[in-house]
C-alpha cells in the first residue's frame, strides 16, 4: 500500500528539519568511535534525504530525477552555508562532499531498484 502525498511530503519536511536542527547545534566536544565518523553521520543524514526526496518523486514533474538531485546539492550547500553562522561549526568541503554522496547515492540506488517507472501514491 502506497503512502498519501502529504504523509510522504510531511516525512521529507520532517528529515529537512532534523537536518536544519542538527546543523544549528554547536559543536559538542564527542569522543571519536571510529576515524571520520563526522562523514559518516553526514552521509547517513543526506542518503535519507535522498530517500524521503525520492519518495516525493512524483511532485517533481514528469523527469524527476534532475530535479531531486539539484533538491539535495542544494540542500547540502544550504546545510554547509548555515553551519557557518552556528558558533563551533563551519562550512566544510569534506562535510559538503559527504552530504551530497549520500543523498546521491541514495536518489541512484533508488532510481535504478526502487520502482522508477511506478507511481508512489
Amino acid at each position: 500500500m502506497a503512502l498519501p502525498r502529504a504523509v510522504r511530503m510531511a516525512g521529507l519536511l520532517t528529515v529537512a528539519g532534523i537536518i536544519f536542527y542538527l546543523s544549528s547545534q554547536p559543536a559538542l566536544p564527542t569522543p571519536p568511535l571510529f576515524p571520520h565518523q563526522d562523514k559518516v553521520f553526514h552521509f547517513l543524514e543526506f542518503a535519507g534525504l535522498g530517500l524521503m526526496v525520492f519518495l516525493n518523486r512524483d511532485s517533481w514533474g514528469s523527469r524527476p530525477l534532475p530535479v531531486m538531485v539539484l533538491l539535495v546539492l542544494a540542500y547540502a550547500l544550504a546545510d554547509e552555508v548555515h553551519q557557518s553562522f552556528v558558533p563551533g561549526r563551519d562550512c566544510s568541503a569534506g562535510d559538503l562532499a559527504a552530504d551530497a554522496a549520500g543523498g546521491l547515492l541514495s536518489l541512484l540506488v533508488l532510481s535504478r531498484f526502487g520502482g522508477r517507472g511506478s507511481s508512489p501514491g
